[in-house]
Parts: C-alpha cells; structure tokens; sequence
C-alpha cells in the first residue's frame, strides 16, 4: 500500500504525504520552510489522520509518554539530519533547518510519533475528532 497526495500553504508551498506500510513521510521543495494555517491544515490533517487509521493495526492517538513518542523531533539516519514539527492553535510549523540541502523529506511518522501528533491534533482542532475510528 503506497498513497501519495500534495497540499498547498497559503504561500504556495506544496507538500506531498506519503502513506506507505510502515511511515507516513511528509516531502517538498528542500528550500521551503512551510507553515499551514489552522484553514490551510484541514485537508492535510485529514489525509494524515486517515491514513494512520489505515496503516497501523490499534492505532489511538495518545498523549507522549517517552521521547520515542514525541513527535517534536525526528532524525533522518541517510541525512544524519533532524526535523522539528509542532502544532498549535494556529497551525502546523515545519523547522527543517538542519535537514536543508540534505533531502527533501521534511518529517516522518512512525506509529508513537503519529499517535501523540494525532492526540495533538484532536487538542487544538476538536473537529477533526469526528475521524477517530470507533470500535
């Protein structure tokens, strides 16, 4: 199972998601700095949320409880790089400074991380809650 689908900021900046068996990837333009707005996040979180629920058998947003599963920072091992990703309020902020040059891949989701970013999602817009999958 491989997905792929791109979204814009309100910049233009276009970011791709790929959903695959194992991660969820978030790629671009190595030289953008996105950041998407709680109204330009909508269609992205989405996708996102869907395609945890897809990939990862028992996947439930919770809270990080260990560094494994806080989704703040990632580290690339082919780039020896991190990649920083926060939400709030406003919206999601992607700081790829050190990954810049390296690759083009901006973040990415293994299940821990995926499930407190989720848990955050659902904090600051409860209306994407109503894709939680019930059981």
């Amino acid at each position: 199972m491989s997905i792929e689908k791109s979204f814009k900021d309100e910049h233009g900046t276009v970011i791709r998601v790929k959903i695959n068996r194992s991660n969820i990837e978030l790629t671009g333009n190595d030289s953008e700095e996105p950041y998407f707005s709680l109204k330009e996040s909508s269609d992205l979180l989405k996708f996102i949320i869907t395609g945890a629920y897809a990939v990862w058998k028992s996947f439930k947003p919770k809270e990080a409880d260990s560094m494994g599963s806080d989704y703040y920072e990632f580290y690339d091992r082919k780039s020896y790089c991190n990649g920083y990703l926060s939400v709030n309020s406003q919206g999601l902020d992607f700081d790829r400074g050190y990954l810049n040059g390296e690759t083009d891949l901006w973040y990415r989701f293994n299940k821990a991380k995926c499930q407190s970013f989720i848990y955050d999602v659902f904090k600051f817009f409860p209306g994407l809650k109503v894709l939680e999958k019930t059981k």
